[in-house]
């Protein structure tokens, strides 16, 4: 069954070897690595071409302009051949080299169309376990970081006027497609995020955009969150 495995570059010498070497060197051997490159400037490009020898022709890049992250993360998915896909960015890592294997290489995963496990933040050189939320908070936020999650292909796409809640956006049209059930939860690290981007680092922008994801899929949430925006909106006029 393979595995395609995407990541999403801009300028990134100094963290995409990190992510390549933990690609590369797991033991799980189905596997293709995507990479969508924003035009990079920096040499990026010139360490993905010389892994792509390494790879043996299981490392494809594109390079092109794009509209942001998750326009990036679409054109990956549209090029993967791969039964299953993975987020995992530039700085990114999985855990260990036996991920894959543990997850994909024993069990029957044919009722599933998403698997998802903790992870490890790294952020200021200091690592922080962090267990998944169980999918029943699925209404109310992101239950699992993409990189430790494993979706299986489908037509749906990320929207990409959002710019740090459309993966939530597509794991919850996943879950009301094909219900609770549909989710594995694997009780074991997978990746080591790296928490140095924009969605870890801004929050009133993260919960803007839950908002509008609320809205955009009908979660009964969108009512409590209203009451939630106006409080604030009384309490600072009252200020």
């Amino acid at each position: 069954m393979k595995i395609s495995i995407i990541t999403t570059t801009y300028n990134s010498l100094l963290t995409i070897g990190d992510t390549l070497d933990s690609i590369l060197n797991q033991s799980y051997g189905d596997f293709e690595s995507i990479i969508i490159d924003g035009i990079s400037t920096d040499g990026t490009l010139d360490v993905i071409k010389e892994y792509q020898l390494k790879f043996n022709g299981k490392l494809r890049c594109l390079s092109e302009p794009d509209c942001g992250i998750y326009d990036a993360m679409n054109k990956g998915m549209d090029r993967a051949t791969g039964s299953w896909i993975n987020f995992m960015n530039a700085g990114d890592t999985f855990c260990d080299n036996e991920v894959i294997k543990n997850i994909f290489g024993y069990n029957d995963l044919s009722d599933y169309s998403v698997i998802y496990g903790d992870c490890y933040v790294s952020k200021l050189n200091q690592l922080q376990y962090l267990k998944a939320s169980s999918m029943k908070k699925v209404h109310v936020q992101m239950p699992f970081c993409h990189q430790s999650s494993f979706i299986r292909k489908t037509r749906l796409r990320f929207s990409i006027d959002l710019k740090i809640a459309a993966d939530y956006q597509m794991i919850y049209e996943y879950y009301r497609m094909n219900g609770i059930s549909s989710f594995l939860y694997i009780s074991k690290p997978i990746s080591v995020f790296d928490a140095t981007g924009i969605s870890t680092t801004n929050n009133n922008l993260l919960q803007k955009e839950y908002g509008i994801v609320y809205k955009r899929t009908r979660n009964a949430y969108y009512y409590i969150y209203l009451c939630k925006q106006i409080l604030k909106m009384v309490l600072l006029c009252q200020n």
